[in-house]
């Protein structure tokens, strides 16, 4: 019923102005639809076929899931009324008599009066943070909020060496203006007495990221450990917690997991719902909080969508017309390569026991319509983020969050062949820690994990996103450099080098520092993974032969010389 969703503005369109045309094309589609009712059930006056029934039943079912979504919840509550009005009189097969139709047709009247008023919620649209990175870009900003200068210089100068910009400010009033004025991409703030009591840091903490724009990613410093105060940095928004002292090697790896998180590629989203305007705001709505989305409402259509977006999250309507939610549920699990996709029946359905009966058919999540647009990123994002930590964890060293070994030869088996294909440059480097045993003998397995960890933090930090890191053995590392010669991968690699040397090591008040060699090797006439594997190896041979602490580079044929 209605004017077809193609005359709303396109998704490129700013987030906002798609929103209000979406809303503005709900409210008339609502008046037609209840017009279209009008005469409908204005013409019957002897039993009521069950078809008109079906029909009313599914017009009221879709009005309640829709309404609070588009800003007008008392729809949604009159609407949820009539559903379960019209059901009674499916499940009782009676006659309706005038008393019945009375009661209904004041029900539409009551519907046409909310959606001609104001709607009762504004539009809001989640913003995503933009991915953050140093390379090829600025630095990653950090801001502490804390009143030792000395101890921010010492994070400023710790942080640097794993591409950080630190600015500091003495407390979060001042931190409040800072935020306005140069967007951090992480806010420190080191909690302590003077800053109030812990009901009172939530309200400080949500004043500071009250500007308009993303809300920031927040790590507390505390030497406080206890559940209480724990407590309240989950209530003050806090994404991360460390316990002081610290030293910067440990802040960069929170650091480093927060800024993984935001800068993975966006969750891909298939909505599979055949209210076409719900779904499209769906889409809008998951499209603003930087995923990717895309709707279907045919069952057929839905296998081909799949292969065609690998989707993150798939987003469901529970009743469909001519087929249910929970059999295309079934259906999919039948297929072993989406056993793991997270399905999330987003419905109206209010009865517990279909509710649950759904989820036993394959689903993972139940959220109810009509659902806030928080909600639904909130949804969303968790079921995605965590199916795909999942995944890594499969490939990925358990200490590091690197690929394993059998991983990144087999990245570097793609890229071999990538290169090959569109006759483009590759690099590859081995990077060893100098010593690592004197280091587990002297200060501690512990502190020795520590170290490789830190190793790990620099090589993501400091190389590309397109670039490959793996754990090749205990403390060896493999990277993979796509698309880079080996003249810039020796000074990527060289870089890193230096900077792993001046980090500053801390161990029972005892400072330390570790350095670290590498053979860096590019692909030239090479015809397999073995040789590069084999000449990578040599050149870091050669730099241990040469005293360490330096990197080496060779040609795949051997030649190895210093850089």
């Amino acid at each position: 019923m209605g004017n077809k969703v193609s005359d709303v503005p396109p998704k490129d369109e700013d987030f906002a102005t798609a929103l209000q045309a979406l809303r503005e094309y709900f409210v008339g589609q609502v008046v037609q639809t209840l017009n279209e009712l009008d005469g409908l059930t204005g013409r019957v006056e002897a039993e009521v076929p069950p078809e008109l029934l079906k029909t009313l039943y599914d017009a009221m079912h879709k009005l309640a899931g829709a309404g609070g979504s588009f800003g007008f919840p008392a729809v949604t509550t009159k609407a949820r009324e009539m559903e379960k009005m019209v059901q009674g009189w499916i499940d009782r097969r009676e006659f309706v008599g005038a008393i019945d139709w009375g009661v209904w047709r004041a029900g539409v009247q009551a519907l046409r009066e909310e959606i001609a008023g104001r709607p009762q919620l504004p539009l809001r649209h989640a913003k995503a943070m933009p991915a953050a990175s140093s390379d090829g870009g600025r630095q990653i900003r950090l801001l502490l909020v804390h009143e030792d200068a000395d101890f921010g210089d010492e994070m400023r100068r710790g942080l640097a060496q794993f591409g950080y910009v630190l600015e500091q400010c003495a407390n979060l009033e001042q931190a409040h203006s800072v935020v306005r004025s140069w967007l951090p991409d992480i806010v420190l703030l080191l909690w302590r007495e003077s800053l109030g009591a812990e009901e009172d840091l939530v309200l400080q903490v949500q004043r500071m990221q009250a500007v308009d724009g993303p809300v920031l990613p927040l790590v507390f410093l505390a030497t406080r450990d206890d559940y209480e105060f724990k407590l309240a940095v989950a209530r003050a928004g806090g994404d991360a917690f460390l316990q002081s002292p610290v030293d910067a090697p440990a802040v960069a790896g929170v650091l480093e997991a927060l800024l993984d998180e935001r800068n993975q590629p966006p969750l891909r989203v298939l909505i599979v719902d055949d209210d076409e305007l719900l779904a499209q705001r769906y889409k809008v709505v998951l499209e603003s909080a930087g995923m990717h989305a895309q709707w279907v409402a045919k069952y057929q259509e839905v296998m081909g969508a799949l292969e065609k977006l690998r989707p993150d999250v798939l987003l469901m309507d529970l009743h469909m017309p001519g087929y249910a939610g929970n059999e295309l549920a079934r259906a999919i699990r039948y297929g072993s390569e989406w056993q793991s996709l997270p399905i999330v029946f987003l419905s109206a359905e209010t009865n517990v026991a279909l509710q649950h009966h759904a989820m036993t058919s394959g689903a993972d999540d139940f959220l109810m319509k009509p659902i806030s647009d928080v909600q639904l990123v909130t949804g969303v994002r968790a079921r995605g983020q965590r199916a795909r930590k999942l995944a890594q964890l499969m490939n990925q060293d358990s200490l590091t969050g690197l690929l394993k070994h059998a991983s990144i030869k087999d990245r570097l088996e793609q890229e071999l062949d990538r290169a090959r294909r569109n006759q483009e440059p590759l690099a590859l480097a081995m990077v060893d820690i100098d010593h690592f045993k004197g280091v587990n003998d002297k200060w501690g397995h512990p502190t020795g994990d520590q170290v490789i960890k830190t190793l790990s933090q620099m090589l993501r930090q400091r190389l590309r996103r397109m670039d490959s890191v793996g754990r090749y053995g205990g403390e060896e590392f493999l990277v993979v450099l796509p698309e880079c010669t080996l003249e810039n991968a020796f000074r990527r690699i060289d870089d890193i080098r230096s900077r792993f040397g001046a980090v500053v090591f801390n161990c029972k008040g005892q400072e330390f520092g570790v350095t670290i060699s590498a053979g860096v090797v590019g692909i030239g006439s090479v015809r397999s993974s073995q040789a590069i594997l084999a000449a990578a190896d040599a050149a870091l041979y050669e730099a241990k032969r040469k005293g360490r602490n330096r990197v080496c580079q060779a040609s795949p044929e051997g030649d190895e010389n210093e850089g």
